[in-house]
């Protein structure tokens, strides 16, 4: 099956046949303005929620996840990361949706605002089906190519600082909430965010456990840089 064919006619469906959600050109219109206001980016953003969720249901009627039927709440995280890699390829990366189109000459770069309208997106997404909120996954989402990801930090630190308080309050979530395995999510927490050595919240009746106390993860630097791990699914 051809994913970009699909999805491409997905995208047609959406503009013929929901009336509020304008056409592309609108889209292209608003995402080429020299400035964008509030009013401008509340509309890309709502654009973009509309056809990011046309998508993922286009997406569940073609995965094999046997939790499909009853919505991607109940879908394996690796088919989470599969779809949201799809729309970063198909949609985002292939139309140029977030890219700076008034740099000249068809090399523009990506654009603040509209990073951080994808990542704002992404995290009311991962809200809306209980996934765990990952920078990786988040950038993939956006369609970022690898180079990008690895130059968030020097190219684009608001969005990376962003992207970070961001994953930083869906562990917190989840380990509230109960969702994932509270023990690994309480290590996560420690180890990208220092949580026990800062705010001594791990106790025992003898002592207080430090981060130096705690279980060591063997992580590639790159991955660990970008806050990206591994969980199991609900």
């Amino acid at each position: 099956m051809n994913i970009e064919k699909v999805i491409n006619n997905t995208i047609e469906g959406i503009e013929k046949e929901n009336a509020g959600g304008g056409t592309e050109d609108e889209l292209i219109t608003l995402l080429h303005s020299d400035v964008l206001t509030d009013d401008i980016k509340e509309a890309i953003y709502l654009r973009f929620k509309e056809d990011v969720q046309a998508l993922i249901d286009d997406f569940l009627t073609r995965c094999d996840d046997k939790n499909a039927g009853r919505g991607m709440t109940y879908c394996y995280l690796e088919t989470w990361q599969g779809c949201i890699d799809d729309i970063g390829r198909y949609y985002f990366r292939k139309n140029n949706y977030l890219k700076d189109s008034r740099k000249a000459g068809g090399a523009y770069k990506y654009r603040d605002e509209l990073l951080l309208i994808g990542i704002d997106l992404y995290n009311h997404f991962c809200r809306m089906y209980r996934k765990q909120y990952f920078i990786y996954d988040c950038a993939l989402f956006m369609g970022l190519n690898h180079d990008t990801i690895y130059e968030l930090n020097t190219r684009f630190p608001d969005v990376l600082k962003k992207a970070h308080t961001m994953q930083e309050s869906s562990m917190r979530t989840a380990l509230a909430s109960g969702r994932s395995n509270v023990t690994a999510m309480a290590i996560l927490l420690n180890h990208d965010y220092d949580y026990t050595r800062t705010t001594q919240v791990v106790h025992t009746i003898d002592r207080i456990k430090t981060a130096d106390t705690l279980p060591a993860l063997e992580i590639d630097e790159k991955k660990n840089f970008l806050g990206y791990q591994n969980n199991e699914n609900m």
